[in-house]
């Protein structure tokens, strides 16, 4: 099972990390990882480097390209893909920071079918995997 974070990265800080990614991802780990009592400093950087998602119109968005699909289903709250023929089991949440996708597929439907931005950065820290959406997308 993977744990990916999709973050919607700043138009001037995704023109100045585009070719160099992974010092975008070592300063979004460091943030995943800071001790809590740095919250102030941590919230400064976020806001730094993020844009908010507005999260009725992502789930709306995410609910129109997926409703045909007979392995989706969407509860108000998450949106998932049970797929026993890929096999797929999906499960994503979208929250105002960030997207959460927790997944068993190695590509998952979300993501290879959802391409809504050139400035989304999606986050693996368990397995340190980090890359542009729509590189992936490709």
């Amino acid at each position: 099972m993977r744990s990916f974070y999709i973050f919607k990265i700043k138009k001037e800080i995704s023109i100045l990390t585009r070719e160099i990614p992974y010092s975008l991802y070592k300063t979004i780990d460091n943030l995943y990882y800071m001790d809590t009592y740095k919250t102030d400093i941590s919230f400064n950087i976020f806001n730094d480097l993020f844009t908010s998602f507005d999260v009725n119109y992502m789930n709306k968005r995410i609910y129109s390209l997926f409703k045909d699909n007979r392995h989706y289903s969407f509860d108000g709250v998450v949106h998932k893909i049970n797929n026993k023929y890929k096999p797929e089991v999906s499960m994503l949440k979208v929250y105002k920071s960030h997207i959460y996708l927790k997944s068993d597929a190695i590509n998952p439907s979300f993501l290879v079918n959802y391409l809504m931005s050139d400035n989304l950065f999606v986050c693996d820290f368990k397995n340190k995997d980090y890359f542009w959406l729509n590189e992936l997308v490709r």
